[in-house]
C-alpha cells in the first residue's frame, strides 16, 4: 500500500491549512470534531497539528480571534471624523449583519461562544463592548436616551444572538430583523 505523498509547505501555510480544516469541519459537525479528524482533512500529521496548536483550545482561540476579527474588518464602525453619523441606522445594520454573520456560522459559533470552551477561555465579551461603544457615542451624538451602556448591550446582545439562532433554525430572516431593529430602537430612543 502506498503513502501518499506529502506536500512541503511554508509553516504559515500548514498552519491556515490545519485552520481552515478546522473551521470546514466545525462548521458540519461541532463539538463532534477531534484532532484526528482535523489532521485527516488537513493531510497533516498529528504533531504538525500540536507543534502549532499545543492544545484543542489554543485551535478554538485562534479560530475564533479570525472570525471577530473577519467581522469587525467586514463591518467597520464608523467616526464622526468625518461628519455627523445617523447611530440609529449604524445600530440597525450592525445587528442586521450580526445575524447574518452568526446565523451562517452556527455550527462553528455554538462551540466557539456557546460551549465549555467558551467558559474555559472566555472571549472579553467582544460584541457586549462593541455594541456598549456604539451605545455610547450614540449618546454622545444626542441619537440615543440615557440607558446605561454595559448592562444594556448585554441585554440587547442576547437578543441579537437568539435572533440569529431563530434564523439559523429556520425562522424568516426579513420579520425577525425587522423586529429585532424594532426592539434596538425602542429601547435606545430619547424620551
Amino acid at each position: 500500500m502506498d503513502k501518499p505523498v506529502r506536500r512541503r509547505l511554508s509553516p504559515d501555510a500548514r498552519k491556515l491549512e490545519i485552520l481552515e480544516a478546522a473551521e470546514r469541519l466545525l462548521q458540519a459537525r461541532g463539538l463532534q470534531v477531534r484532532v484526528e479528524d482535523v489532521v485527516r482533512e488537513a493531510g497533516a500529521a498529528k504533531g504538525t497539528f500540536f507543534h502549532y496548536f499545543p492544545t484543542w483550545d489554543d485551535l478554538l482561540e485562534t479560530i475564533r480571534d479570525r472570525l471577530v476579527s473577519e467581522f469587525d474588518a467586514a463591518h467597520p464602525l464608523p467616526s464622526e471624523v468625518a461628519g455627523p453619523v445617523d447611530w440609529p441606522t449604524v445600530i440597525d445594520q450592525q445587528a442586521a449583519a450580526f445575524v447574518d454573520f452568526a446565523a451562517a456560522r452556527q455550527g462553528i459559533g455554538q462551540v466557539l461562544f456557546h460551549s465549555d470552551f467558551a467558559e474555559r477561555r472566555p472571549t472579553g465579551d467582544h460584541a457586549i463592548v462593541r455594541l456598549a461603544a456604539v451605545i455610547r457615542a450614540g449618546q454622545e451624538a444626542d441619537a440615543f436616551g440615557p440607558v446605561d451602556p454595559e448592562p444594556t448591550a448585554r441585554l440587547l446582545y442576547a437578543a441579537i444572538d437568539e435572533a440569529a439562532r431563530a434564523v439559523a433554525g429556520g425562522a424568516e430572516r426579513d420579520p425577525m430583523v425587522a423586529a429585532l431593529q424594532t426592539l434596538l430602537r425602542r429601547t435606545l430612543a430619547r424620551t
